[in-house]
């Protein structure tokens, strides 16, 4: 158990995820016609060929034919004559042609989608199959899979799971012969987030002829036709395609079978668990996002997932490489379980690490190094560096060597402990095992540098860090973007430009070149010693080192400005927008405004007046942009007034989102410090229905329960006295 682990004692248990036109308004369908039957039909079986993708130089002939064939083929689809659709396309396939179709494919492909039989006792003709499911697979390949989609469905509603499997891999063997091609753009954004709130590319390089997740989840649904959860594991982790709600409801929207429905979505639900897991980099940061956000209860929920992928009825992950089979082809590592240890910690729940920690040796998984450096970094988290000393010498006790990440963990722990003495007593043990050779991956030494820079100058020991750089200099590693931020940021805030100056100057000797946080130092530094053209010097400097002032470096300015309640950041990062604004190269998206919006909620602006403009300029613009606002945007701090905050408590309320830890903290606290006891009271009362308090909100739940019951005692005694006075 975790308790385990920070208990001195020699004999411890192990522990602790538009520009298409729009496709084609549909027609009412036609009814199809009975074609004569076509020896062509036989050979469009065959395609697509391996050349259909060749980008080739075409003719004035060609082009005429292309421009001819397409008004011909436009008109035997929109009439539903199939065969002469075969034909057609073709003859486009034979001259080479298809793939000047381009980004219109996809009409083509939801055209011909609707000649899939829809008649699921009817017989489906042979040759019209054929041409239909040849120009859905071509369609595929070039990236328009409404056509195989409807037809792997069509064979799934005729109980052909078979016929849709077979469909699937000639789609994957035809696509693997392709030549990469541009993505098509897609009516339903299949990019977005996943069912687990992952908003980032957890898919790496992938090739572009993957199938997409619409493809996917009618495999999915084949073997869920045939029982087989083992043949859908495959297919997602062969192609581990991000979860798409809109398309999955869509799909789904085609089973009338209630009962098919909900297997399906079981078989997605538990199959998306998998594939999470198989991906560990992305796990840890999805986690890492959950944390920073306080969202526990979606974090516990991916946990029993996993818990029950391993224990269930039907476990398909395994504890650890024996385990594996057919069955549980994936295996949760000791990095899975570091990441859900940390994030717990970050979100104070010290039970349920304790849990986790039991649940690994339940499992028969011993805690490593990366776990018991997950245990320290969420120490750190915490404030708590006597458990982090403590476990240190636990896990030393049971024989596991610290890595170079370990020493990161506990040095960063004791210097935001401000003990600063013991951090560098720590660093100096970690150099000597650096000189030895006893730590692996020394080349990955640099972040505990940088740790100790920090460290050092948020401790007030400025010479110090400014001896370790000129050292690291010239004895190595070398620093960093990250080693002179540090420093950019700690002399910035202080608006000591001529050290920025030597800074920058230094930085630019060691030939590295300054990100958004560099030159929104930079700017902080400016703005500090008076400069009006601070703006105006930071886009110069940038410029210079060939910096593309981009969405993305400018937002991450704005957010730096924004970091600090002060008038001027404010203003200067309501200038930085407006620049955006005039800017066609790097013009506002929803992560700028929202981040803005989000800021000037969280912040008590000294100037309130000016906030509230702001605020009124940022959501007229969203909405003239047609951009929502996130959750984020709605983590309230201390707004003006006890009317204030209950406007936003209702508004979250009405909204359904989510109250997570540091919400129902501001939200109390404010309470408390306005005397609002009655409201408080009621605010308790809700949150307990939700959450379990701990930590710093557990204090604050305990001060308003006491106050409440010291109220009532209080109102007991006047009444008692007041009858006996009467």
């Amino acid at each position: 158990m975790l308790r385990h682990a920070t208990t001195k004692t020699r004999r411890t248990t192990a522990v602790l995820d538009f520009l298409a036109p729009t496709a084609s308004k549909v027609q009412p369908q036609p009814l199809v016609t009975k074609p004569s039957k076509r020896h062509d039909t036989e050979k469009l079986a065959a395609f697509p060929v391996s050349n259909i993708k060749q980008r080739i130089a075409v003719s004035d002939p060609d082009i005429n034919f292309f421009d001819e064939k397409v008004v011909e083929l436009r008109l035997a689809l929109k009439a539903g004559d199939i065969a002469r659709v075969g034909e057609l396309w073709l003859q486009l396939e034979d001259r080479k042609l298809l793939r000047l179709l381009g980004r219109e494919l996809r009409g083509f492909s939801e055209r011909a989608a609707r000649l899939c039989l829809t008649d699921k006792t009817e017989p489906w003709d042979a040759d019209e199959r054929r041409v239909v499911e040849g120009i859905a697979i071509a369609a595929a390949c070039e990236g328009a899979v409404n056509a195989l989609t409807t037809c792997m469905i069509t064979h799934i509603k005729r109980s052909d799971s078979q016929a849709a499997l077979d469909l699937y891999r000639r789609f994957l063997v035809y696509s693997s012969y392709q030549t990469a091609p541009e993505r098509l753009p897609s009516s339903t954004r299949e990019d977005v987030e996943d069912a687990n709130g992952l908003a980032l590319n957890i898919l790496g390089d992938q090739l572009s002829h993957q199938p997409t997740f619409s493809l996917v989840l009618a495999a999915i649904a084949a073997h869920a036709l045939e029982d087989s959860f083992e043949g859908a594991l495959k297919i997602i982790l062969d192609n581990p395609v991000r979860i798409n709600q809109s398309v999955q409801k869509e799909f789904m929207a085609s089973f009338d079978d209630a009962s098919f429905r909900a297997k399906v979505q079981s078989y997605v639900r538990r199959l998306d668990i998998a594939r999470l897991i198989s991906r560990h980099h992305s796990l840890s940061t999805h986690i890492t996002n959950l944390a920073s956000n306080q969202d526990l209860s979606r974090i516990q929920k991916l946990y029993q997932a996993i818990i029950d992928g391993l224990n269930g009825p039907e476990p398909y992950l395994a504890a650890h490489n024996s385990q594996k089979s057919r069955q549980r082809p994936v295996v949760v590592q000791e990095i899975n379980w570091a990441a859900f240890l940390t994030g717990f910690l970050r979100c104070h729940r010290r039970d349920l690490a304790e849990n986790l920690w039991n649940d690994m040796l339940k499992h028969g998984v011993q805690p490593g190094v990366i776990t018991w450096t997950a245990l320290l970094d969420g120490f750190d988290s915490m404030g708590e560096a006597d458990a982090a000393s403590t476990s240190w010498d636990n896990m030393a006790s049971q024989g596991i060597r610290p890595g170079i990440l370990t020493y990161r963990a506990v040095i960063s722990t004791l210097f935001n402990a401000r003990r600063p003495d013991d951090a560098i007593e720590k660093f100096a043990i970690f150099k000597q095992e650096l000189a030895n050779g006893s730590l692996p991956d020394t080349g990955d030494a640099l972040p505990v540098y940088n740790t100790v820079l920090h460290g050092l100058l948020n401790n007030g020991r400025p010479g110090d860090a400014d001896a370790l750089l000129q050292n690291l200099r010239q004895k190595g590693p070398k620093p960093d973007i990250v080693s002179y931020n540090t420093f950019l940021r700690h002399h910035g805030r202080r608006g000591e430009f001529r050290a920025v100056s030597v800074l920058l100057e230094r930085l630019r000797e060691d030939g590295l070149t300054g990100d958004a946080f560099t030159f929104s130092s930079v700017l902080s530094a400016l703005l500090k010693v008076g400069r009006t053209d601070a703006t105006d010097i930071v886009l110069s400097l940038m410029k210079k080192q060939n910096v593309e002032p981009n969405v993305a470096v400018f937002s991450a300015i704005i957010d730096q400005q924004l970091r600090e309640p002060s008038e001027q950041g404010l203003r200067t990062a309501m200038e930085l927008l407006q620049k955006m604004e005039m800017n066609p190269d790097a013009q506002p998206n929803d992560v700028t405004y929202t981040g803005v919006l989000a800021s000037l909620h969280r912040q008590v602006w000294p100037n309130t007046a000016l906030a509230e403009e702001c605020r009124r300029y940022v959501l007229k613009r969203m909405k003239e942009r047609n951009i929502r606002s996130n959750r984020h945007v709605w983590r309230n701090p201390e707004p003006e007034g006890l009317q204030g905050a209950l406007n936003y408590y209702r508004e979250m309320t009405s909204r359904k989102v989510p109250m997570n830890y540091d919400t129902w903290y501001i939200l109390l606290h404010g309470l408390i410090s306005r005397e609002e006891w009655t409201v408080a009271d009621e605010m308790v009362e809700d949150l307990l229905r939700y959450i379990k308090p701990v930590g710093a909100l557990e204090s604050l739940v305990g001060r308003i329960q006491r106050r409440t019951a010291w109220r009532m005692r209080h109102l007991q005694y006047n009444m008692h006295r007041l009858s006996r006075e009467e």
